[in-house]
């Protein structure tokens, strides 16, 4: 069970992307966590780009992507006095996605192995969380990154390319009668 735990997390995927809406995938991801949200009293604020266009992504794995930060952090809140804010933006070449909680925070000796599997302070989880989170952004052509401060809270910021990013390969090197 742990093994295939570990490889769904690691092994690569061909995400089936299509047009999607992002919002429509986060109200949605936000609708299924309501019942867990609205039991612990946490303010959750949304603050969403105008003009969003569709992202070529798989609508599934972005809802896993976040279904488990949204969980990450409103279980890093305090209940009542817990606030999650998450925004989203664009500009010419990415998708930003930004989601901010006013939790406990990660301590700096966390920090280090965030992404490591096995890894939680969670007294209930897998800790592959973040690990499957990152496999599917970057399966995107995206990167994650996560900004804490123990005490104050954490903010996970995404950046996904609106096309496909062309990978770069090295020709042959340049001989000195080509320069």
């Amino acid at each position: 069970m742990i093994l295939k735990q570990f490889l769904n997390a690691v092994r690569p995927t061909v995400p089936h992307r299509e047009k999607q809406d992002l919002h429509a995938i986060l109200n949605e991801t936000l609708r299924l966590l309501e019942p867990e949200i609205a039991s612990r009293e946490i303010a959750v604020r949304l603050d969403l780009a105008e003009s969003l266009p569709p992202a070529m992504i798989d609508p599934g794995q972005f809802q896993q992507v976040f279904y488990n930060l949204i969980r990450n952090a409103y279980q890093a809140v305090p209940a009542d006095t817990g606030k999650i804010v998450i925004r989203t933006r664009v500009n010419d070449f990415n998708f930003i996605i930004s989601i901010e909680d006013n939790g406990k925070g990660i301590s700096p000796e966390h920090m280090g192995a965030i992404f490591e599997p096995y890894r939680t302070t969670k007294s209930s989880g897998s800790g592959l969380g973040l690990l499957i989170v990152r496999r599917i952004i970057r399966e995107h052509g995206g990167e994650i990154a996560i900004e804490s401060e123990e005490g104050e809270g954490t903010r996970v910021l995404i950046h996904l390319p609106h096309t496909d990013r062309p990978v770069r390969l090295l020709g042959p090197p340049l001989s000195v009668i080509d320069l």
